[in-house]
């Protein structure tokens, strides 16, 4: 079994980060064996409207994000995380997010097998947590379509602190039993 993580957030080991090793850490618990991937770090660009990939299997552009795109078709269970800037996810993970639409054939029909996992991992500055849910239910939205059931969104309200989920014992323990009920 093999969980992925995707982390959207500029912040090496900041909140998102160290929530989605933390669903990592549950996975490998759970005997997976999981990757992360940090989307600042990587060199990529977005989808370029081509439509190459509705008529080839796969994104017609050679980047860094072609082995993760390749990981996620082969994953069981992904974690994808982001900050929210600007009732957005990050544009690291956007532009990821758009590539993704290579996962689709050109009747809209997922390229994924059935029965992966997914758990989004979100962090926000506000503290009212319902202010910026609209970001990942529609990113779940995009996720079902690509036939991924997600098991869970886990919401950190209060993150502008870099390490403020260091304090959140609940939500490291929940993102933990995420990853152990993959």
């Amino acid at each position: 079994m093999k969980a992925i993580g995707i982390v959207g957030s500029p912040r090496k080991n900041g909140n998102v980060d160290t929530l989605v090793q933390a669903v990592l850490d549950g996975a490998e618990q759970a005997g997976y064996q999981t990757a992360k991937y940090s989307l600042n770090e990587m060199k990529y660009s977005g989808c370029q409207a081509c439509d190459y990939c509705k008529s080839h299997e796969g994104c017609r552009l050679e980047d860094d994000l072609t082995g993760l795109l390749r990981d996620m078709a082969e994953a069981d269970s992904v974690v994808f995380g982001s900050p929210i800037y600007f009732y957005q996810f990050t544009g690291q993970f956007r532009l990821m997010e758009d590539r993704m639409y290579s996962l689709i054939d050109a009747g809209f029909n997922s390229r994924l097998r059935a029965g992966k996992k997914a758990v989004i991992v979100t962090s926000q500055g506000d503290p009212n947590p319902a202010s910026y849910e609209k970001a990942a239910t529609e990113f779940a939205d995009v996720l079902k379509l690509l036939g991924f059931e997600v098991k869970e969104i886990i919401r950190m309200d209060s993150g502008s602190a870099k390490d403020a989920v260091l304090g959140r014992k609940d939500l490291l323990d929940k993102a933990r039993s995420a990853g152990i009920s993959f």
